[in-house]
């Protein structure tokens, strides 16, 4: 027979040990209150999401656990004002089921930077994450923690649970060898498959609080270990070329994003192997994509190694690294040819303003000549029989003066003075128009036939493209411009055969009389060298970002940034710009903008000439007979 007093030591008993089976807490809790502080502070967490097994957690725990688990949340919510909530893995597993995974993904992101905590590590907390929320939930969002006891090793917890390489997941274990010290561990995989890599992050005492790392998380995770990363381009020379091996694989891109993923494969120790895409890619109303981004979202793919253009549509199927360079997109026409007769090419070089300021000099300089003669008559009575000229005949020979002609010598010194003004005039505008006449007469000139994408669909003689499945269809298609939109049903979609990238569209510019193609400026200062004929731009359409692209939430798009931004500071990516670039544009022979002067350049003056010589003759022809008869007056008389 049992006495009182052993039946409650029993009961006690049974109370203890099942505490001790549900007990959350497997540290006391100033140390989660600190710790959980510190680690948040570092992060700036928005919010505290404990997250467990129990889904009874009130009802089934002992009262202190309770007390300490309320003190916890108290302490985090109340006196540091953070938001702090506790959440079961059951009800993550009964909203999965309830709505898509998807949604819930959707809604979760929401949250702006959440910490997540694991508050022990026993095997139902384990089982739990590992199948109802490490399955399904976006791991590199939230930022995670997990306190282990000194027995479980890393190996065993995450056997079934996938960290990505971006992933910040610490593991908290009691230091062996100081009392009240955690050592804080980051665990993550490279890839899925891959073994569990772990380095320490930091350590956390009462005293000192953490000691966390002094760089950041990819200057500290900055070796993939060999990874390979599979990557597809765009046959888009100049910037993107493919070599090719004798069994037809690919086993190089060249070209400026050539350089750029030979520098990023040094820097992260990675591997690349190739896949060529027909195109960009473009997504289509039932949610499927094309090209190169088809192949990102069917996960054929890594990584696209070429030029893309940073559009809101394309967000909701690929990611983007860091924006690469930042261009303007416009479209471009073949310069119209020059008119052969510039009936204006000897009046051109100076303004109207110019030539009348010139009739004026001339017109001012004349009657001062005259001026002063007639003072002199007036006061020197002894010129009066002196050869004075009319003003019509010393407007002529000042007008001769600036034809590089003689004038009459005069007696007077001030006519003489204003002689030598006129002649040092003539001089200075005769050599300063004689050089514009020259570079007037040798550089071609044309006139635009339009300049704007609406002077282009009021034409109506021109045809219109851009690179077939890519972002400038999708633009075009989806702006909410009225004149793109009417551009796009009259012009765009006439082309049945639309160019595959920008080569081929200036190619169809130079061929086809009146064709206009779109395509960013960089690009055709590139490959004017490369076709026949001179690109006349439009005006600016929009300003776009080029990056290259990624798979939706690869793990790998923060270790590229991190990279590509490294190479920006140092300033390789803007010297590999220059020099790639530069190589190009150097590669081909320049024409030159001058030209030697033809008969049609002179066909005014021939014409002026003829007409003087016309005219001319038949002043002669006139005197002739009015003197004649005047002579044949006299005569009679």
């Amino acid at each position: 027979m049992f006495c009182k007093s052993d039946l409650c030591l029993i009961i006690g008993l049974i109370v203890f040990v099942f505490d001790l089976t549900w007990s959350q807490l497997i540290r006391p809790v100033y140390v989660y209150e600190g710790l959980i502080k510190s680690i948040r502070d570092y992060f700036n967490n928005t919010c505290i999401v404990f997250l467990h097994s129990n889904p009874n957690l009130i009802e089934t725990q002992g009262l202190m656990e309770n007390e300490h688990l309320l003190a916890l949340q108290k302490y985090l919510s109340m006196t540091h004002h953070i938001r702090t909530t506790f959440m079961d893995f059951h009800m993550f597993n009964t909203r999965k089921k309830t709505f898509d995974c998807l949604q819930i993904g959707q809604s979760y992101f929401h949250i702006k930077r959440p910490l997540f905590i694991l508050l022990n590590d026993h095997e139902d907390t384990r089982d739990g994450f590992a199948h109802q929320i490490a399955t399904w939930i976006a791991m590199a969002y939230p930022t995670w923690i997990v306190f282990f006891s000194n027995e479980t090793k890393f190996e065993d917890f995450f056997f079934e649970i996938y960290v990505p390489f971006d992933c910040k997941f610490m593991v908290i274990q009691n230091s062996p060898n100081v009392i009240g010290r955690e050592i804080i561990t980051e665990v993550y995989q490279v890839d899925k498959g891959r073994e569990l890599r772990s380095s320490q992050f930091g350590i956390w005492d009462v005293r000192n609080g953490l000691k966390g790392p002094k760089h950041g998380l990819f200057l500290r995770r900055n070796n993939l270990f060999g990874q390979n990363i599979r990557v597809t381009s765009i046959h888009d020379p100049p910037i993107s070329l493919f070599h090719r091996n004798e069994r037809n694989e690919i086993t190089k891109i060249s070209g400026f994003f050539g350089e750029v993923i030979l520098l990023l494969q040094e820097a992260l120790n990675c591997t690349f192997t190739y896949k060529e895409a027909k195109s960009w890619g473009m997504c289509l109303p039932n949610g499927s994509c094309t090209g190169a981004i088809g192949m990102l979202m069917n996960n054929d793919v890594d990584f696209a190694a070429t030029e893309f253009m940073m559009t809101s549509d394309r967000l909701d199927a690929i990611s983007f690294t860091t924006p690469i360079y930042t261009t303007k997109c416009r479209a471009y026409i073949k310069r119209p040819a020059s008119s052969d007769v510039k009936w204006d090419a000897y009046t051109a070089p100076f303004s109207i303003n110019i030539w009348r300021a010139i009739a004026f000099f001339i017109v001012l300089t004349s009657g001062t000549i005259v001026l002063i003669q007639r003072l002199f008559t007036v006061t020197s009575p002894y010129l009066r029989n002196d050869n004075r000229l009319r003003f019509t005949e010393i407007l002529f020979f000042v007008t001769g003066a600036f034809c590089n002609q003689g004038m009459k010598q005069s007696i007077l010194d001030p006519v003489r003075i204003v002689h030598f003004i006129i002649h040092l005039s003539a001089v200075v505008i005769v050599a300063a128009y004689s050089a514009a006449l020259i570079s007037f007469l040798t550089v071609k000139t044309f006139i635009m036939p339009f300049t704007t994408m609406d002077g282009l669909l009021k034409d109506k003689t021109y045809r219109f493209g851009v690179i077939g499945d890519s972002a400038d269809f999708s633009f075009f298609q989806n702006t909410s411009d009225k004149i793109m939109n009417v551009l796009f049903d009259e012009l765009l979609m006439k082309e049945t055969d639309l160019p595959n990238n920008y080569l081929d569209g200036l190619e169809r510019v130079c061929k086809d009389d009146k064709y206009a193609f779109m395509t960013l400026d960089n690009m055709a200062t590139l490959l004017q060298q490369k076709v026949d004929c001179k690109l006349e731009p439009l005006d600016v359409i929009t300003q776009t970002t080029i990056a290259m692209a990624l798979q939706p939430n690869s793990p790998y798009r923060g270790i590229i940034n991190a990279n590509i931004l490294l190479l920006k500071d140092n300033g390789i990516l803007q010297r590999l710009l220059e020099t790639q670039w530069s190589v190009q544009l150097s590669g081909g022979s320049e024409k030159s903008s001058w030209k030697s002067v033809e008969i049609g350049d002179i066909v005014p003056l021939l014409l002026f000439i003829i007409a003087a010589v016309f005219i001319s003759c038949l002043i002669c022809v006139m005197e002739r007979v009015i003197f004649m008869s005047f002579f044949n007056r006299i005569k009679n008389k």
